[in-house]
């Protein structure tokens, strides 16, 4: 048994969805297929959802009408559908009579955006599964709503794991007594009332995570149209080349700090119970892949390079810290208020250097602080970090990394809270050029030797 995800660009069109399809048909083994919504649909279904928060409700009706019209034209390209058309009509008759009503009640609570977000994965889940039927493969199809089961924190849902084992059970296993391919939506599932639910960022990855836990499935493969987990961007260094393996720690850290091609919530369910998770490339299924394991075979020390941008350095001196107990706390507290991560700390007898994302509430932030500190922040520095499992405790590591840096001003360092990354902060004009630097020094000069 696998599970087997999809995202956005490998269900853009029909091109791709018939190129999904030859993906299934590479081995005969039992698959559950989770899909995200056709490339597009889920921002546009965003900018709907914002146009009625604004009370521009026929802009918004405009807007449906668009992203009915994407998920039609596929249908109809894929030609050999046959019950998608009027169950896409259908789906998009329920929105266009709930906008009328949201108008006259002049608010849209989270329950009710859930119900609009939902609406590209319930369709091209059943697009896709209508598809492969149509095509003679035998393909069940499953509502996700029905299966997987959330609490009722709309918009953010978080998975009753139990619950949706018993619905898995109940409901996915059965049709795999009739078929090797079963078909169901990411990103949704519905809370104890039966109300739809969506579960935030990464969550159709996420929703593979669990089903794939439920399922005690061999393998997790996320389909992207990506070469794996890279060494690091490779719109910064054009020498990057794919990571053949991580731990699940590495994987998060790289994560954490900046690259996107994978959530660490999104798989953890999965590491943690012994399944791999393998991150593969839609346009060449052939590659190898990134594969993740809850440990990775240490072939090198340093793994990749992650960097994110447009962060702030909040510094914080009071004499007040000297000698007592209490201050980090009410420091904590502003930042716990104000819903804001913080990403590094470093810390001296009178000082509190910590950084968060400009795109938070920073003014406020520091607002509150100056009222019992003197404060001041840098802005437009950016996170670099060098990400491996067990460099904190490999000599030399340290010392290359400044050693390869050392004509460029490093505003913070970050050693020893985690035993798999060196973190350190530079002024964004300097970011691409360290990223250069560092990966010429860990991966290029190392290939050349």
């Amino acid at each position: 048994m696998k599970v087997l995800k999809f995202g956005g660009i490998s269900v853009k069109d029909a091109p791709a969805i018939r190129k999904l399809k030859e993906i299934l048909l590479l081995d005969d083994s039992k698959k559950l297929v989770v899909v995200s919504a056709f490339f597009g649909v889920t921002d546009l279904l965003s900018e709907l959802v914002g146009q009625l928060k604004t009370k521009k409700y026929d802009t918004a009706s405009e807007t449906a009408g668009k992203v009915e019209q994407i998920c039609l034209n596929i249908a109809k390209e894929l030609r050999s559908c046959k019950v998608s058309e009027r169950f896409i009509t259908e789906k998009f008759c329920e929105i266009k009579t709930l906008i009328p009503a949201l108008a006259l009640l002049g608010e849209i609570t989270d329950r009710s955006v859930d119900m609009f977000m939902s609406v590209g994965e319930k369709i091209s889940s059943f697009v896709l599964a209508d598809f492969l039927n149509s095509e003679g493969m035998n393909s069940g199809f499953i509502d996700a709503s029905g299966v997987i089961v959330t609490d009722n924190c709309h918009t953010k849902a978080a998975v009753d794991l139990d619950k949706t084992k018993a619905a898995v059970s109940g409901r996915i296993a059965p049709l795999f007594e009739h078929s090797n391919i079963v078909v169901t939506a990411g990103f949704i599932g519905s809370d104890p009332t039966g109300a739809t639910t969506t579960l935030g960022r990464g969550g159709s990855d996420y929703s593979a995570s669990v089903l794939a836990v439920c399922l005690k499935a061999e393998v997790l493969e996320i389909w992207k149209e990506v070469d794996g987990i890279m060494t690091t961007d490779p719109r910064i260094v054009k020498n990057a080349i794919p990571v053949e393996s991580l731990s699940y720690t590495e994987a998060s850290e790289l994560a954490f700090f900046g690259a996107k091609v994978l959530h660490p919530k999104t798989i953890r369910a999965a590491v943690m119970e012994g399944i791999p998770v393998i991150v593969k490339k839609t346009s060449d299924p052939q590659f190898q892949g990134t594969t993740i394991n809850r440990t990775s075979p240490v072939t090198r020390k340093v793994k990749a390079i992650a960097f994110h941008k447009n962060i702030t350095i909040i510094n914080i001196c009071s004499e007040k810290m000297l000698g007592t107990y209490g201050f980090l706390s009410r420091v904590f507290d502003i930042f716990t208020k104000h819903r804001t991560p913080v990403d590094m700390i470093t810390t001296s007898e009178i000082n509190i250097s910590v950084t968060v994302d400009s795109n938070g509430p920073v003014s406020d932030i520091i607002r509150e602080l100056s009222e019992f500190s003197s404060v001041t922040a840098t802005e437009n520095v950016s996170i670099i970090s060098i990400v491996g499992e067990g460099i904190k405790f490999t000599s030399g590591i340290a010392g290359r990394c400044f050693g390869s840096l050392k004509d460029i001003n490093i505003l913070m360092v970050s050693m020893g809270a985690s035993e798999a990354n060196i973190s350190i902060i530079v002024d964004q004009s300097d970011m691409e050029r360290c990223v250069t630097l560092l990966h010429r020094e860990f991966f290029e000069k190392e290939r050349k030797e």
